[in-house]
């Protein structure tokens, strides 16, 4: 993986499992004025609208400076502008005045990854867990897995990732990390079987197409790796890294115009990224030889 971390390789797929929190009857107390705001400011959280949510949350808090699922939201505020130690810092305050809040240490935990502080965050994640009350374990379960694989302990990981789909099955996030995971201890038929159980679930799953590929194209199962490829690039054309593999394992099976055609897209798109000049590289080393070829038949 990317700088050997597993979250944030893929945006769609990989991620930390926190969640907003939801209006039921309103704030256990306070104003109404403030659980207006409050609830304004959940409704923005929900869309993604952090800078107006943050505005009607610290009104929320102006009018009721003393409420935890207050400051648990001005907390995912921060956080959804990546502004951990804000977020982290309100979390704290969030929990002091409510230690039952669990969700609110599960978030605490997902705020201490994004810093790099993954025993610190275990330490959150375990008590999380060890609280019956709390509705969603799976979370803290498949947020373990993360920090274990941050701190290089795939065995760990996989545990906590197999908790998690325990707790849930439909967990498709915590397959789809479970799956990686064998795949980086090569073991590819346990990878292959967890990457279609993802997909049973979610058949959409683009990035579970293409680590799928990846696969197929280490055991040299072309075909399939091809299949796998097109699925991943179905109406995106953007998906360049599934299209570089796909122009790589076209050129392999001796198909150099459509291998050239998918490099030639990828090297066009991007020819300033790595992958963009990689690809280049590759169609250089390919008219090289084709052209060797060439001249070796005159």
């Amino acid at each position: 993986m990317k700088n050997g971390k597993l979250l944030g390789l893929f945006a769609s797929a990989i991620m930390l499992l926190g969640c907003v929190p939801q209006m039921k009857d309103g704030l256990s107390s306070g104003t109404p004025d403030a659980q207006l705001k409050y609830q304004l400011g959940i409704n923005y959280l929900n869309e993604g609208k952090t800078p107006q949510a943050l505005k009607e949350l610290l009104a929320a808090q102006a009018a009721d400076s003393k409420n935890a699922d207050i400051e648990h939201a001005i907390g995912l505020a921060y956080q959804q502008k990546q502004l951990f130690d804000k977020a982290i810092e309100q979390y704290n305050k969030a929990l002091e005045l409510n230690p039952k809040l669990t969700e609110a240490r599960n978030n605490y935990g997902t705020a201490l990854l994004a810093k790099g502080m993954n025993d610190e965050a275990i330490a959150q994640f375990e008590q999380c867990v060890k609280d019956p009350q709390y509705q969603t374990p799976e979370k803290a379960f498949y947020n373990m897995g993360v920090a274990h694989y941050n701190k290089g302990d795939l065995d760990q990981s996989i545990a906590f990732y197999e908790k998690s789909i325990q707790t849930r099955g439909d967990n498709v996030n915590a397959l789809f990390n479970l799956a990686y995971c064998y795949e980086s201890k090569k073991n590819y038929g346990k990878a292959l079987e967890t990457y279609k159980r993802a997909l049973v679930i979610d058949p959409t799953f683009k990035d579970a197409y293409y680590r799928m590929a990846l696969v197929y194209n280490e055991q040299e199962s072309y075909p399939a790796a091809l299949e796998m490829l097109s699925k991943a690039t179905a109406g995106e054309k953007d998906n360049l890294a599934a299209q570089f593999l796909m122009g790589k394992i076209y050129l392999k099976l001796g198909k150099i115009e459509s291998g050239l055609k998918k490099l030639e897209l990828v090297a066009q798109s991007e020819p300033e990224s790595e992958l963009g000049r990689r690809a280049a590289e590759e169609i250089s080393r390919s008219k090289i030889r084709v052209n060797a070829k060439h001249d070796s038949k005159r």
